[in-house]
């Protein structure tokens, strides 16, 4: 559910860009699978994530890292200025798209430890 969530507003951004002039087109790299990868680990070292987990976190630090490079296609070109103005309201969507997507995949007692973590 969380997955057709954030494709759809993967998808949302990227048509918002191309109704904008600019075509975006998301492809992975291996620099944002090694992000994802050492945010996993992070949320990992944290609370002790399962296999399974550890592949469900991972897919929602991947989504977060090709919303995050659409937007920075969308904005390549503009003013530095409305690309800051903008980017504070889109790290805070980043944000609830992994909240939203932790709070789906690890058991009660984790996410409880995650946010303690996360709030130190």
């Amino acid at each position: 559910m969380m997955k057709s969530i954030l494709t759809a507003a993967l998808v949302i951004g990227c048509l918002s860009a191309s109704a904008q002039g600019r075509d975006v087109v998301v492809t992975d790299t291996p620099e944002m699978l090694e992000k994802a990868k050492a945010r996993t680990a992070m949320v990992d070292d944290a609370v002790g994530l399962s296999a399974e987990q550890q592949g469900q976190v991972l897919e929602v630090y991947m989504e977060v890292e090709r919303y995050h490079n659409a937007l920075m296609q969308r904005f390549d070109g503009q003013p530095k200025e409305d690309m800051e103005a903008d980017m504070k309201t889109q790290y805070e969507n980043m944000d609830r798209q992994v909240e939203q997507g932790l709070v789906r995949i690890l058991r009660p007692e984790q996410y409880d430890k995650w946010m303690q973590g996360a709030s130190e």
